[in-house]
């Protein structure tokens, strides 16, 4: 008998997937033993007629007109390589969106993997009434999840599968690990991350090297929400970043995308990242998987054997242990936190900080002021941002200034929601330093230096002062003048319109007041619009005085219902015997 005809009748069935759930993604791991023609089966469903929407709209790319909503495909376990593909053979069509495929295709001996995947859903119903669910109902919710849709109302589904015979078997333990291990056989850096998390991995480039890169995420033409960069840690400048424009479509939903493409890497330290948001991963597909699916996240491959043996690992921290000057971080929900420290020597100053910013304007941030001018020396803002990694509203600031010798002031302020532990969307990829962290730019941390925060005015400078006033107050103090004296006076309190709510003043002996904060003589005073500050100098005469402030009930010291102003120590007035002329 002819060898061909009884490799035929020795064929026997090797991959049965049949029975999916509206929302499910199924594989199957095969060994052919020698080339053959093996029989496929299968059954899928193109893309519905009534989902159809006009290329002009901008979100076509997709639309579910693009993405067959059930299909079969097989790879190559060792390579990655589709061998065949349901959505790109010749199919009989049937007018209630059903395709088929009865057929035989030649593959070389190997190890593969048959996927299927079916989510024809278009929509999820849940029988409950109240919005107001805790995350326990939730889970409960999704239990008792109601799918929807043409091919699942009209039970289409049930005949999504594929069966595959051949002289083969199914994969055993060890001839999936050895498939694999035969995949990632060049690789150096390997990164797939969970839900709303980020993974990363530090490198070491010791002479060039061409590394390729292999990453499947999520991406639209408007947002990335799975995705990777890889980072020069000795510049902290990207050298590589996936982006939409940059990728090519990898199978399925129209939003999984593929970047392969080979760098030229000089030698330096680098760091690997991958950041994946809090749907659509490999744990729980919202709609069609890549043909990839197991590849989610970056691979770098040095193929190479001596390049790659040349390949080190390195830990990457952005902020050196012990080494900073200061440090406010895992900042939770509303919190306003502050150090203070001081400068001997101009320095410059690397400042590490993560918040939560949109264009117009930042939730949580840090800024510093200067003591002794009272004004803010740096402010972190959208603009001087870059992404974090994460939820698109996740901002770093990392970078270098110079600051001059002095007493400096460090903030941070955090809004209601999306904070460290807290997170309300993916969290940045450095998630543990929200927050803020200085250190010096080059070279190690030395005490003589820096120093601890010093009041840059001595007690005999300083005449009277009510700060930190916090709301509903009617404060007074008292000081005496032996003589005319030049007095420099800094209030900050809170005004609008022409009109102030917290401000001070000053009366003499008599109760008459001789000087009074206006709002026409005021400036901003950083933060919210209605901080409003004045620092000049008055002089009076020799005599009797009483220092008062009033506030009304709300935003004030601590209790701050806007953003605060950049000194919100000095929330108050304080009065200084002036050293100008």
């Amino acid at each position: 008998m002819h060898l061909a005809l009884l490799l035929v009748l020795a064929q026997m069935q090797i991959v049965d997937i049949h029975d999916l759930a509206s929302r499910e993604h199924r594989v199957s791991v095969f060994v052919l033993p020698s080339e053959q023609e093996v029989t496929i089966t299968a059954t899928g469903a193109e893309p519905w007629p009534d989902r159809l929407r006009t290329r002009d709209d901008a979100h076509w790319q997709d639309d579910e007109q693009t993405t067959w909503p059930a299909a079969a495909w097989i790879l190559d376990a060792r390579t990655r390589a589709v061998v065949w593909d349901l959505r790109a053979v010749d199919t009989k069509r049937e007018s209630n969106g059903l395709r088929h495929f009865s057929g035989n295709v030649r593959l070389p001996a190997g190890t593969y993997e048959a996927h299927y995947a079916s989510y024809p859903s278009s929509s999820v119903t849940f029988n409950e009434s109240s919005l107001d669910l805790s995350l326990k109902d939730l889970i409960r919710l999704g239990r008792r999840a109601k799918y929807g849709g043409p091919y699942v109302e009209s039970g289409l589904y049930k005949q999504f599968g594929v069966t595959i015979s051949g002289t083969g078997r199914p994969a055993s333990p060890d001839d999936i690990a050895a498939a694999h291990a035969a995949a990632t056989s060049t690789a150096i850096v390997t990164l797939a991350p969970e839900r709303a998390r980020t993974a990363r991995k530090g490198f070491e480039i010791t002479r060039p090297t061409p590394v390729e890169v292999y990453s499947i995420g999520e991406l639209t033409a408007d947002a990335a929400a799975d995705y990777g960069w890889i980072m020069n840690a000795d510049t902290r400048k990207r050298v590589w970043t996936m982006s939409y424009e940059s990728t090519d479509p990898a199978g399925g939903a129209a939003k999984n995308r593929v970047a392969h493409e080979t760098l030229k890497l000089k030698p330096g330290h680098y760091v690997a990242y991958f950041a994946c948001d809090d749907s659509h991963s490999p744990d729980d597909w919202n709609s069609m998987p890549a043909t990839d699916p197991e590849s989610w996240g970056l691979t770098l491959r040095v193929a190479d054997p001596a390049a790659r043996a040349s390949v080190r690992p390195f830990d990457y921290e952005p902020v050196p242990a012990g080494q900073t000057i200061v440090s406010l971080i895992g900042v939770e929900d509303d919190e306003m936190r502050s150090a203070g420290f001081a400068l001997r020597r101009p320095m410059d100053v690397r400042i590490y900080a993560i918040g939560e910013g949109f264009s117009d304007h930042m939730a949580d941030y840090a800024w510093i002021v200067d003591d002794e001018q009272h004004k803010r020396v740096w402010g972190m803002s959208y603009a001087n941002t870059g992404h974090a990694g994460g939820a698109e509203k996740n901002r770093l600031f990392d970078s270098v200034i110079h600051l001059a010798p002095g007493n400096y002031l460090v903030y941070y302020k955090s809004d209601d929601s999306h904070s460290y532990d807290h997170w309300n969307g993916a969290p940045p990829a450095e998630e543990r330093y929200w927050g803020i962290s200085i250190f010096p730019a080059t070279g190690k941390l030395n005490s003589a230096d820096v120093g601890p925060f010093m009041t840059m005015h001595a007690t005999d400078f300083t005449m009277a002062q009510l700060n930190h006033m916090g709301n509903d107050e009617d404060a007074r103090t008292t000081f005496q003048l032996t003589e005319q004296t030049r007095v420099r006076v800094l209030a900050i309190g809170e005004g609008r319109d022409s009109e102030m709510f917290d401000y001070g003043w000053i009366e003499d002996a008599a109760g008459d007041v001789v000087w009074k904060m206006k709002y026409d003589d005021t400036q901003p005073a950083g933060g919210s619009d209605k901080n409003r500050s004045f620092d000049g100098v008055i002089t009076l005469p020799a005599g009797s005085y009483v220092l008062r402030y009033t506030s009304d009930g709300s935003h004030s010291y601590g209790n701050w219902n806007a953003n605060p102003p950049d000194d919100p120590e000095r929330w108050g007035i304080s009065l200084f015997r002036s050293a100008k002329p």
